[in-house]
């Protein structure tokens, strides 16, 4: 494809593929103003965000980062995934990594987690079936993130999985699907979704969809507020011996969302271990 081609469809935020549809639109984030108007004018006034020579992160994840090859991380996410993480170190579990690459991440995870840990890694590129060491209880599977057979398959031969990563294409449409259908299907009660590179959402690129999962991430907060939407006061919520338990009806991801985690890039969804219940609101 000529250079001036390629100029043309950018201008048109369109993209060209290889595949069907050979091109496919893109969506532009064209939300500054109302970003601005909503954070006030005190807040969106002109800053300057530079880069300093930072202290390294700490901890166990960071020595094993720096001796791994073939992995590439923003340092800034490590200190998140210790946090993370870190907890579940005691334990055997299994964790899904979408996006291989190089190899490098599996290794790291290899590492870092308890030595009974299965690690669990797809892509597109066949080339990355090289990294499939069952052994070592490293195991690569290959095929799209947006794929919902092929998550099934994977959910049914290596699932469910205590950690869930998107480390894949970033792609808006591509992370939205994963994350629907892996979150219900493939993660276990009381498990971790983690999606990171969140920043690419800010690029038109990999916008192929009006909704964004940066906007996916807000949706799910409402919905996890769903049960509110229901009622007109908390006095409705007050649960006493005479009027029994009260049900309103919800989305089934507010039965199942225990908290959202944002971060500069990334964002860390907790799976409730059970399916959640009514708050209750006490007068004392």
């Amino acid at each position: 494809m000529t250079s001036p081609l390629r100029r043309a469809l950018a201008i048109l935020n369109l993209r060209a593929s290889k595949k069907w549809p050979f091109i496919t639109r893109r969506f532009p984030y064209r939300s500054v103003g109302r970003m601005q108007r909503a954070i006030g004018p005190s807040l969106s006034a002109s800053a300057s965000l530079t880069m300093t020579e930072t202290a390294l992160p700490d901890g166990d994840l960071y020595d094993i980062f720096k001796s791994t090859t073939g992995v590439h991380k923003w340092l800034h996410y490590l200190p998140i995934y210790e946090t993370t993480l870190g907890p579940l170190r005691c334990r055997p579990i299994r964790m899904l990594e979408i996006g291989v690459s190089c190899g490098g991440s599996l290794e790291m995870w290899r590492r870092y987690l308890h030595p009974g840990s299965v690690v669990v890694g797809i892509d597109i590129d066949p080339s990355c079936s090289r990294f499939d060491d069952p052994s070592r209880d490293i195991h690569v599977r290959i095929g799209a993130q947006q794929d919902l057979t092929f998550l099934r398959d994977i959910a049914n031969e290596l699932g469910p999985f205590d950690v869930i990563l998107d480390d894949g294409s970033h792609v808006a449409s591509h992370m939205a699907e994963s994350f629907r259908f892996l979150f219900l299907v493939s993660l276990a009660p009381g498990g971790i979704y983690m999606a990171e590179d969140l920043h690419a959402n800010y690029w038109t690129d990999y916008r192929d969809s009006k909704m964004s999962f940066v906007d996916l991430v807000k949706w799910l907060i409402d919905a996890m507020h769903a049960h509110y939407l229901q009622i007109s006061s908390a006095c409705e919520l007050e649960v006493d011996a005479e009027n029994g338990r009260t049900d309103v009806a919800v989305p089934v991801a507010t039965l199942l969302l225990e908290k959202l985690e944002v971060y500069d890039s990334m964002v860390v969804i907790h799976r409730a271990r059970q399916h959640k219940e009514l708050p209750r609101s006490v007068r004392r």
